[in-house]
């Protein structure tokens, strides 16, 4: 298989612009880690954005560049035989992913897809079964789990570094970005459904408390239950004027408290002093793209895979019935 990767952004907004920047220095092979992936600078060599896509190109197209083409909708791209283009990220809104990802797949592209994939788990379940019959890879774009917080804290869970695990709270809040146009559930809280099940494994929801504002769902409260006998709590909300995402966990020779934001711990440990642990301050939207242009070429295990995605996929619906949205 050639390592070549011919790479094409499917929307320009807030995010696409993001990973146009990641590209660009992957690209030229600045700023990326090499901490967890081989044969990268062999990879990132053959590593290239060739395409832009985003309907807004209709009325104001940028200007050509020698190595970037810019078009107005996905059939032109795929027009274009000249791009090469063999994998893409979808940065769209979430409800024109299915549509979109399933016409890609058909041709054969590669993808990374915004999170969450899709607005519903049978979405997902389709995208699945395209990537196989169409043999191409596809990976979420669930970007918490390459924080080093979420890193530390599974480590912490898995290996038991301060006993079992008590109990836990996730806390995501903000005010709603004006940017934003879906709802608190499939924007926000997505990303710690994700979280939970990365760094404490499989759970039940035990209950959903909701806060409405003139209709619209602000604020989202799930109580979890697992195996193992510990439960939890996670808070999604846009009432805050605060910006915050944490998690706390309580184990039983101590706890640990992360920063997703500022990346950093604080741990308190049984019979020690608390201390405060600076984690790396790694690019995100790097490591997760570095993994998928890896994961493209090779079979190997992500930090994240689309399985995840389908039971984040099935969490989302689960909630929504039981708010009747």
């Amino acid at each position: 298989m050639s390592n070549e990767t011919n790479f094409a952004i499917i929307g320009s907004g807030y995010m696409g612009r993001i990973y146009q920047k990641a590209c660009l220095e992957l690209s030229s092979q600045r700023g990326y880690e090499s901490y967890y992936k081989h044969d990268l600078p062999e990879l990132l060599r053959d590593f290239q954005l060739k395409a832009i896509v985003d309907a807004s190109f209709q009325k104001d197209k940028p200007p050509e560049t020698s190595s970037i083409s810019f078009f107005s909708s996905i059939d032109e791209m795929l027009q274009d035989k000249d791009s090469g283009i063999n994998a893409a990220v979808i940065a769209t809104p979430i409800n024109t992913h299915a549509e979109i990802a399933e016409k890609l797949i058909r041709n054969n592209i590669s993808l990374l897809i915004e999170k969450p994939v899709c607005e519903t788990a049978r979405e997902v379940k389709r995208l699945i079964y395209l990537s196989k019959k169409f043999q191409v890879r596809i990976m979420p774009g669930h970007v918490e789990r390459y924080n080093p917080v979420t890193l530390d804290a599974s480590e912490a869970v898995k290996y038991k570094i301060y006993g079992k695990v008590v109990k836990y709270i996730f806390s995501r809040t903000s005010p709603k970005p004006e940017r934003v146009k879906d709802g608190l559930i499939i924007d926000k809280l997505v990303h710690d459904l994700d979280l939970v099940q990365c760094i404490f494994g499989a759970f039940s929801i035990a209950d959903v408390e909701v806060e409405k504002v003139d209709n619209e769902i602000m604020k989202c409260i799930v109580h979890t239950r697992h195996k193992k006998g510990f439960s939890g709590e996670i808070v999604s909300s846009w009432i805050s004027s605060d910006k915050e995402r944490r998690v706390t966990i309580e184990f039983e020779r101590g706890f640990l408290d992360g920063d997703f934001i500022e990346k950093n711990l604080r741990i308190n440990r049984y019979m020690e002093l608390a201390k405060q642990v600076s984690c790396y301050q790694n690019n995100q939207i790097k490591d997760q793209l570095v993994d998928f242009i890896a994961y493209k070429h090779k079979f190997i295990k992500t930090l994240v895979n689309i399985q995840d995605a389908l039971k984040s996929a099935y969490l989302i619906d689960e909630i929504n019935e039981r708010i009747n949205i």
